[in-house]
């Protein structure tokens, strides 16, 4: 219980900073100062309502039992994409052509790949600590 709590809050909260900053960095470069606030807020519940999304297909697909560790990753990528590409589009944030799709696919690509292996590091830095407490135990007995 603990690991996956750990791992879906540090993972949300990665999400979470990206998100601030694309917001933030996005804000910068907005015209209109009048509207600047609503559109900041509006892109922040937006982001957030991506995060959430993809937080609960993460939870769901973490359930089923996969073959390999490839194939949940490649069943985690596409579903994720998919909904995170749908939930932009129907917010008329995206269009849909091959320049926004493209597009839209380099950037979650390369941010799934950091997430990845973050995660991927955080969790051989715990197995170590693991390995490390038990060995300090044997070493005891």
């Amino acid at each position: 219980m603990k690991n996956t709590i750990y791992r879906y809050i540090s993972s949300t909260c990665v999400v979470f900073t990206l998100v601030m900053l694309f917001t933030s960095l996005f804000n910068c470069f907005q015209a209109d100062s009048g509207s600047e606030n609503k559109m900041f807020w509006q892109m922040i519940l937006l982001f957030l309502l991506v995060v959430c999304v993809v937080q609960c297909i993460n939870f769901f697909i973490s359930r089923w039992d996969f073959k390999s560790n490839m194939m949940y990753h490649i069943v985690n990528f596409t579903a994720t994409f998919i909904s995170s590409f749908l939930v932009f589009y129907l917010a008329n944030i995206m269009s849909f052509s091959i320049h926004s799709l493209v597009t839209y696919t380099i950037i979650y690509t390369f941010i799934y790949v950091l997430l990845y292996y973050y995660l991927t590091q955080k969790n051989k830095l715990q197995a170590d600590e693991i390995n490390k407490m038990l060995q300090t135990y044997k070493e005891h007995l």
